[in-house]
């Protein structure tokens, strides 16, 4: 990644400006767009931002990010929005999330949110895996999915770190999800830390 890259999204969190997030060395993936709240050399934390509405947020990969394009300043009709609602400044995930890799960002979110949608876009840019985060191996980690009616799948689903490329937490359908959930889910036996 160009150093003009994370240079851009730096000013962008320093200056607190909407900005569109480009990831075109995957085929097909989201542009996402957001306020940039955290940045680490391996994860990119985005506010996002729809509708004039903040709705979550999503971690991309800081190495995917190849071109990070302002969306509009302080007087922009999205920050108006958002002052008058007392949303603004855009803030991060509170605690702070670790941003130096997917095991501990992955788990730290689960642990904060209770679910997380993970995205494997070179493989299946259009699909996410919504779900709790039950183990944390080596390569991977095990993700104890929910269906779309909020109801627990049985067993974990199993996930390598080189295949996540977005780890989404904290949006209005994982709390929904959450809060209609059938059940509460196994003992996380297994859990690592």
């Amino acid at each position: 990644m160009e150093n003009k890259t994370v240079t851009r999204l730096d000013e962008a969190m320093s200056s607190g400006t909407l900005v569109r997030v480009h990831r075109s060395s995957i085929r097909d993936a989201d542009r996402l767009d957001g306020f940039v709240v955290g940045l680490g050399a391996e994860w990119t934390v985005l506010a996002l931002c729809t509708d004039l509405r903040l709705d979550g947020w999503a971690a991309v990969r800081t190495a995917d990010v190849t071109r990070v394009r302002r969306r509009g300043d302080e007087d922009c009709l999205t920050a108006r929005v958002l002052r008058r609602r007392g949303r603004w400044p855009v803030r991060g995930p509170e605690p702070a999330l670790p941003l130096d890799g997917l095991p501990a960002l992955a788990r730290a979110a689960s642990r904060e949110f209770g679910l997380v949608s993970l995205h494997v876009e070179r493989h299946a840019p259009d699909a996410c895996w919504i779900g709790e985060v039950v183990e944390v191996r080596p390569k991977s980690l095990r993700l104890r999915e929910i269906d779309t009616e909020a109801r627990w799948r049985p067993a974990p689903s199993k996930f390598r770190f080189e295949d996540v490329t977005r780890v989404d937490f904290g949006g209005r359908y994982e709390r929904t999800l959450l809060e209609f959930a059938v059940s509460v889910p196994p003992a996380r036996a297994g859990t690592a830390g």
